[in-house]
C-alpha cells in the first residue's frame, strides 16, 4: 500500500526536466525561423538578399513582385 505522501509527490523526473528544456529550445528556434521567413517574403527588403538567404537556409525562395506593383510602389 502506498502512503499519502507518495501520491502527492510532484517532484519532476529528470527526464521531464530535460524534455521541457528541449521543448523551450524548439519553441525559440521556431520563432527565429518564423522571423527569417517573414523577412524573406517581405518585399520591402532587397530581393537578391532575400533570395540568397532563402537558398542558403534551404527555405522556399521569394517570388519577385510583379513589375506593375513595383512601379506603383516606387511612385508613392
Amino acid at each position: 500500500m502506498t502512503s499519502c505522501s507518495e501520491d502527492t509527490d510532484t517532484t519532476p523526473l529528470p527526464q521531464s526536466i530535460d524534455l521541457r528544456s528541449v521543448e523551450n529550445d524548439l519553441q525559440k528556434l521556431r520563432g527565429r525561423l518564423r522571423t527569417v521567413a517573414e523577412f524573406i517574403h517581405d518585399p520591402a527588403h532587397d530581393f537578391a538578399a532575400r533570395h540568397a538567404l532563402a537558398l542558403r537556409l534551404g527555405l522556399p525562395v521569394p517570388t519577385p513582385a510583379p513589375a506593375a506593383r513595383q512601379t506603383k510602389e516606387a511612385t508613392r
